[in-house]
């Protein structure tokens, strides 16, 4: 699956917008689209490279987090909220050890 998405992902990046633009200014030349439609197709070209973009995003951010969780390691979000969650407790057990003490 990680090698068919880095293959996916290599396509993307060498498919480029001046690349693009290229092919369609080829294609009108050849007289196979017109101007409007030239513009249009490079339009529609531009959007599907950005979702396909945005979707070997996911999909890698996806991959990651199975990683992760296979290797059962602790993500530096949940480590910040335990020591949040310890320091409140901290302050309640001081507290209350000041408050025994007056």
């Amino acid at each position: 699956m990680f090698k068919e998405l880095l293959y996916a992902g290599i396509g993307l990046a060498t498919l480029t917008k001046e690349k693009a633009e290229e092919i369609v200014t080829e294609l009108i030349k050849k007289g196979e689209l017109s101007k409007d439609d030239g513009k249009d197709a490079l339009n529609n070209l531009m959007i599907r490279m950005q979702e396909e973009k945005d979707k070997l995003k996911q999909r890698i951010q996806e991959q990651v987090e199975n990683a992760i969780s296979s290797m059962n390691i602790v993500r530096k979000s949940d480590l910040d909220e335990l020591k949040k969650r310890l320091e409140i407790l901290e302050e309640k057990v001081n507290k209350i050890i000041q408050e025994k003490e007056v």
